[in-house]
């Protein structure tokens, strides 16, 4: 059942699949919830499941801890599949991770967010919600890298999504859990190797955030991502992960290694069919660096509203400009707004486009 099931998300362009005992399967498609027409998922159809898509490692685990992340590989895509429990039973969701490489330009990225790949080293953060695509704008900068520059590149992920190749430059992929014990051993593995690039997955723990500004510091370029909506946020999340004993400590270290900071959303397009990225990007300018350092971060903003000269685009300005071009509708725009009234006042007055290629 399930792999049928897979198949079918594939052929509706689902980006996610429902498998929850109790509940027909439910596919997202272009944001929206959709049951298909099926019956009720019992509790041996989700042991068959299980059987299926885990060895007898990843079952011994499962079975142990409730919970299971991992990454598998069906017809020409893989799936980051989430395995669970709630009060019904079992639960699981498996989102779409299309084997295709998209470019650059195929998420119209701003320029001045793929420049950032041009420093030898520093931090870069993409943050967003869950499901904003994180993970596909990391994978363009990786396979960017790796088909234009002879870089070494190691990545530590919980699980593995994108599944890269070797070209002008290589990459080593370690999965946390199989390969190294914590992302934290992952990271400190990393910086021994003769590596220039190391990407981490997701930073959740203070252990590996300090080790990541530790790889920074000392000469790699290191991509990581965050759960937050704009870039004043990932600052306030990164820095919270921390004891208020150790905040300004974390800032001035925050403020010498940071590069920029890409912070994103998906939104449906005007079209009806697909969702496009919005981007809001904050670059660590020698102004931005000494907000930081100096923990005034409530000015961060103003100077990134007044920088589009240099790249800089707040998320309601991207989320104008988009309306603008009539690739989303007002409505959308307005609910993915930080600040809806901001957002309305940039659309009367017409808004900056950021400097990407139009999807």
């Amino acid at each position: 059942m399930i792999f049928e099931l897979l198949k079918t998300c594939l052929e509706k362009g689902a980006s996610d699949l429902h498998f929850k005992v109790g509940y027909p399967p439910i596919l997202r498609i272009d944001g929206a919830m959709v049951p298909l027409k099926m019956q009720e998922i019992t509790a041996s159809d989700y042991e068959n499941m299980l059987e299926a898509i885990l060895d007898d490692y990843q079952m011994t685990k499962f079975i142990e801890h409730k919970k299971l992340d991992l990454g598998i590989s069906f017809a020409n895509a893989r799936f980051r599949v989430n395995l669970f429990h709630d009060y019904h039973g079992g639960s699981s969701v498996f989102r779409v991770i299309p084997f295709m490489q998209l470019t650059f330009d195929d998420i119209a990225l701003p320029k001045a967010a793929r420049a950032l790949i041009n420093r030898p080293f520093g931090l870069i953060l993409v943050t967003g919600a869950t499901g904003a695509g994180k993970s596909t704008t990391l994978s363009c900068f990786i396979s960017h890298i790796l088909q234009s520059m002879p870089k070494t590149i190691v990545t530590i992920e919980d699980p593995i999504e994108y599944i890269f190749e070797d070209g002008v430059g290589l990459v080593n992929q370690r999965q946390v859990g199989v390969d190294c014990r914590s992302f934290e051993e992952g990271i400190r593995g990393a910086m021994q190797t003769d590596c220039d690039i190391i990407m981490v997955g997701e930073l959740r723990e203070p252990e590996a955030v300090s080790i990541t500004l530790t790889a920074a510091e000392t000469g790699k370029l290191v991509f990581a991502t965050l759960h937050s909506n704009t870039s004043l946020q990932a600052i306030d999340r990164f820095v919270n992960l921390f004891p208020q004993s150790q905040h300004q400590q974390i800032l001035a270290r925050l403020s010498t290694t940071l590069l920029g900071i890409i912070t994103q959303t998906l939104i449906p397009k005007k079209s009806g069919k697909g969702r496009l990225a919005a981007f809001e990007l904050l670059l660590a300018l020698p102004m931005i660096r000494s907000l930081i350092a100096d923990n005034r971060l409530h000015l961060i903003t103003s100077y990134q509203e007044t920088g589009v000269e240099t790249g800089m685009i707040t998320m309601d300005q991207a989320l104008a400009a988009l309306v603008l071009q009539e690739k989303i509708s007002m409505a959308e725009a307005m609910a993915k707004a930080n600040n809806p009234t901001t957002l309305k006042k940039l659309v009367e007055q017409g808004a900056p486009v950021p400097e990407g290629k139009p999807a």
